[in-house]
């Protein structure tokens, strides 16, 4: 029978020497190094709930990667939410500000935050990082490993994923 997990100092040694690479991965999916370092800490609190079910340093790293991806991408979805839902607190100057129009806008709003939960994960990537982040076009490319042309049709098939979710808005 063959021994599994790992013991603290060889799960810390494990862990200082992938810390870098988790880094990196996170910071191509998150916009800035802090939630990348807390994706990287979250990632390294859940690996060492399992470290006893751990195979060996291969399946520790491997694993450390998937879950750091996931971290990383369930970060995104908790910050396009608070986006939305920020966005739909905004109004009017109070002269446009009637009863109607606060209705109308709460609608609109509640149609687009629910467009983007229902988005697939990659049309809400790379819409997060275009739109909510800013990045040019060239920079979202660099971050896929893609080419500029790729990232505007991607961007394209997402805008219009998005509009047919809202109804045609």
């Amino acid at each position: 029978m063959t021994m599994h997990g790992f013991g603290k100092s060889r799960f810390e040694q494990l862990a200082a020497g992938l810390r870098s690479q988790l880094l990196a991965a996170a910071l191509t999916l998150l916009p800035c190094e802090d939630d990348a370092e807390d994706a990287v800490q979250e990632t390294l609190l859940k690996l060492w709930g399992v470290r006893e079910r751990i195979a060996g340093a291969a399946h520790f790293r491997n694993l450390a990667f998937c879950m750091v991806r996931q971290v990383s991408l369930n970060m995104l979805r908790s910050m396009a939410v608070r986006k939305a839902d920020t966005l739909s607190e905004q109004t009017e100057p109070p002269s446009f500000d009637t009863p109607q129009r606060r209705l109308e806008q709460q609608e609109q709003a509640q149609r687009a935050r629910k467009a983007w939960l229902n988005l697939p994960q990659h049309h809400r990537l790379i819409l997060h990082m275009k739109e909510v982040e800013g990045l040019s076009t060239e920079e979202i490319a660099r971050l896929l490993g893609t080419t500029a042309g790729n990232v505007r049709t991607r961007l394209s098939r997402a805008r219009k994923e998005m509009l047919a979710r809202m109804g045609g808005w």
